[in-house]
């Protein structure tokens, strides 16, 4: 009688972990701020990325990035997002 249910909470347990364990190491690298120097302005700026966005795109399986917030936003906001190629490279 519990064999059926306690075999599929198994699976979805087994499936679980491994792309929890990804997803979260995906977390940690994009949750860190990064020293970067703006393509833009071309002085040094502080970059916060969007790790939900990161964390959405790994399981789709793709590597996008896309920046949460910048040193030098509100003044620049509306810039390309350049400085994620130096993200993605180192």
């Amino acid at each position: 009688m519990w064999v059926v249910p306690f075999f599929v909470a198994y699976l979805l347990l087994a499936f679980s972990i491994p792309a929890v364990w990804a997803l979260s190491r995906v977390w940690r690298r994009a949750h860190v701020p990064r020293n970067v120097r703006c393509p833009k302005l071309g002085s040094p700026a502080v970059v916060d990325l969007d790790a939900w966005y990161a964390m959405k795109m790994h399981a789709l399986g793709e590597q996008e990035l896309c920046v949460h917030d910048c040193s030098a936003w509100p003044d620049h906001r509306g810039c390309g997002q350049e400085c994620l190629v130096q993200i993605a490279a180192g």
